[in-house]
């Protein structure tokens, strides 16, 4: 028997298991790795951080990702080169936190999404960075393509932190949302157990997608530090207006988006259309009430008028703008620390891709269509 097929048999008894789980989303903030110590359906994140991607790698990425026409040639490259990169960031990390690759059970990685199409007949998505090249670099066993099973099945692919969610943090009497802010905004609402409400888990169109774009173009930065920039620009209400016009926001939920129906030559075309003068500091201000506004709509549906804890994740929750707005505007919910679950609200993404892997690896499966599944595909280091 294949002695690598043998291990990932040894590990499903294991107790706890040690994962590392990857996550870098449509802003192309970087990438995170944390180190995830997981025990049935336990989790606990021991050692985080993220790995900026710089200047041009992010531009490369910028270049193939939600574009109808891209260059085949950069996107077959940067398939195996971010590979061979997160191999790199993961064996340095290991060095720093004085952990040896022999004490990593699994590698759990999202990879980095270029293109999704929820509407198409044919539910599709697609995310690069090759799982055997990080296998075979790092000589450990790694899960990766965690999307695919959930399209195969009939799902959009995404949000599917639903998965972890429903399972660690529901209550039995309290209401919660988790929210999480990242290229594009995707939400869980969990009713309490007791209430015998339905679970929903939905997209609710950009979260920082947008303001990055227009931060890179106009400012030459990766983002907006802090909202500085959103705060001293004004919002631009006949623009606010005719973005939350799109047709996006009338579909039922669940629903999935991305940088395919939000980006930044779409503002632009509809600017021009309206004759609109606006400033690079009020854009970047409008774009940030377009995020607010769009997300509370979503939780404010979903929600009914009930009383809600909310937990926020993802890179959003360093723009005060942004969270400042929020808790303006929905006034039924109650901002929580996602640190109360003992998970840095940075590391919830990662630590994601490392509960799914393990699920997997124990034959835990999640209900997806009517289907159960488990999610992720295997590469052995040799």
């Amino acid at each position: 028997m294949n002695k690598q097929l043998l291990r990932l048999v040894q590990l499903g008894e294991k107790k706890p298991r040690l994962i590392i789980g990857l996550m870098s989303g449509t802003s192309l903030d970087g990438l995170d790795i944390a180190v995830c110590s997981c025990q049935n359906e336990a989790l606990e994140v021991l050692h985080f951080k993220t790995q900026e991607y710089g200047r041009v790698l992010r531009a490369r990425l910028r270049s193939i990702q939600s574009k109808k026409e891209v260059s085949l040639p950069e996107v077959c490259r940067l398939n195996t080169e971010l590979a061979h990169l997160y191999a790199d960031w993961i064996l340095e990390a290991l060095k720093e936190w004085k952990i040896s690759p022999a004490q990593i059970d699994l590698i759990a990685s999202h990879g980095q999404t270029i293109y999704h199409a929820p509407e198409h007949a044919q539910i599709s998505t697609l995310q690069i960075v090759d799982g055997d090249h990080i296998a075979q670099k790092t000589g450990i066993i790694t899960i990766s393509d965690f999307r695919q099973k959930h399209t195969a099945a009939g799902g959009q692919g995404a949000p599917i932190a639903e998965l972890m969610d429903q399972r660690l943090f529901r209550h039995h009497a309290t209401h919660r949302v988790l929210l999480n802010l990242g290229g594009i905004a995707n939400f869980t609402w969990l009713p309490s157990k007791e209430s015998g409400k339905e679970i929903i888990s939905s997209d609710s169109g950009p979260a920082n997608t947008l303001i990055n774009e227009a931060m890179a173009k106009h400012f030459g930065a990766a983002f907006d530090e802090g909202g500085k920039v959103a705060a001293s620009g004004v919002v631009h209400p006949e623009l606010l207006k005719n973005l939350l016009n799109d047709d996006y926001f009338a579909k039922p939920f669940p629903k999935s988006t991305g940088q395919e129906d939000f980006n930044l030559q779409q503002v632009e075309t509809l600017i021009a259309d309206l004759s609109l003068p606006i400033s690079r500091e009020d854009l970047v201000a409008t774009l940030t009430e377009f995020t607010v506004q769009s997300v509370a709509l979503a939780l404010q549906s979903v929600t009914e008028g009930l009383l809600f804890d909310m937990y926020v994740t993802g890179g959003g929750i360093h723009n005060a703008v942004i969270i400042n707005r929020l808790q303006e505007v929905l006034t039924k919910a109650s901002v929580k620390p996602f640190e109360e679950f003992g998970i840095h609200p940075d590391a919830k993404e990662a630590a994601l891709m490392a509960f799914l892997a393990n699920e997997m690896l124990l034959g835990n499966t999640f209900d997806v269509h009517g289907k159960r599944v488990s999610l992720g595909k295997v590469s052995l280091p040799n």
